[in-house]
């Protein structure tokens, strides 16, 4: 009988390898950071009109200067009270200005001559005060009626003119009230220009 053939033991037992840990295992290079936290944003401060954010009052700025509108508004003012006194047409040699009687009996020039004191008052007042938005709409008012007023009677004098011509009587207009219409251009342009440089 052949003999029994008995295992040997340093080729059939295999050395047992140990069990990782139950934690997770290192890498080799090294544990990975964690996730960089997400970006936080900040709220937007909103102040008031007139304080910071941090509620401290801020300081009021100045108004700013009209000295070109409210210089317009003086010259118009000017040339409207002198149209009103100088000679706004003549008929048969005889010169009428602002306030001599018409036919009609009306005089025009005690209202051209409130415009331009009006005007000019306003004008001052901006170079003074610089109360530019409230003072400027005014101003705006009274040199359009104004030009209105020189407009309506240039086309009068413009009648009498032509009657004159048509019927061989000597008639021409005078430089008042072109000096008038002037006056009321230049005021309602400075008067817009102080309007439209107010502080928003």
């Amino acid at each position: 009988m052949p003999p029994k053939l008995v295992p040997m033991s340093d080729f059939n037992e295999i050395p047992s390898v140990p069990a990782p840990p139950t934690g997770s295992t290192p890498s080799p290079f090294g544990a990975p950071s964690p996730p960089p936290p997400p970006a936080s944003y900040a709220a937007p401060a909103y102040g008031v009109p007139g304080f910071p954010v941090g509620g401290v009052p801020a300081q009021k700025l100045p108004r700013p200067a009209v000295t070109v509108g409210a210089g317009m508004l003086v010259v118009g003012g000017v040339l409207l009270i002198a149209g009103s006194f100088l000679t706004w047409f003549t008929v048969l040699g005889e010169s009428y200005t602002g306030f001599s009687d018409g036919e009609s009996g009306t005089k025009d020039g005690p209202v051209f001559v409130f415009f331009g004191v009006v005007v000019l008052a306003f004008g001052i007042v901006q170079l003074v005060a610089r109360k530019v938005l409230a003072v400027g709409i005014l101003a705006i008012v009274i040199s359009a009626f104004a030009l209105l007023a020189a407009l309506a009677d240039i086309s009068d004098v413009s009648d009498v003119v032509d009657l004159g011509d048509s019927i061989g009587i000597d008639a021409s207009s005078g430089p008042g009230l072109w000096i008038i219409l002037v006056g009321a251009l230049i005021a309602l342009a400075g008067a817009i220009a102080t309007v439209a440089k107010r502080r928003a």
